[in-house]
């Protein structure tokens, strides 16, 4: 969490808004810790302030590949993360495990609201 600004903005495939701020991803880091087998880097590249990295995990015994967009800024910290995850299996179980999450901390979404149906974050550096 130290290497993020206080208003990181987190883009992920199954959201429509982008997330904003360390708090809510301190959250999202902590349920992604909590179920996902240890992340292991299979690559990273970096140029100036940005970087990809690739990444292996399992999420309930789902087999995932992931890749994270990381833009830092000129005090290296981090200020926007774009999370890409596939196979759709994968990523269906992670939102249904971090969706399930935020109904107990926030309350589930209004009725029809598809803007909160679900959200995912992968990916912690290192």
């Amino acid at each position: 969490m130290a290497t993020l600004c206080n208003d990181v903005t987190i883009h992920v495939a199954v959201h429509d808004q982008p997330l904003a701020g360390r708090v809510t991803a301190a959250f999202l880091f902590e349920v992604l810790t909590q179920e996902l087998t240890r992340l292991v880097v299979v690559e990273e590249i970096a140029e100036g302030p940005k970087s990809v990295v690739v990444f292996e995990t399992s999420p309930r015994a789902e087999h995932a590949c992931g890749l994270n967009v990381v833009a830092h800024g000129a005090d290296g910290l981090v200020r926007d993360l774009t999370v890409f995850f596939r196979p759709l299996a994968s990523l269906r179980a992670l939102a249904d495990v971090i969706g399930a999450r935020m109904a107990e901390r926030s309350g589930p979404p209004p009725e029809g609201s598809a803007e909160m149906e679900r959200i995912l974050v992968v990916g912690r550096l290192g």
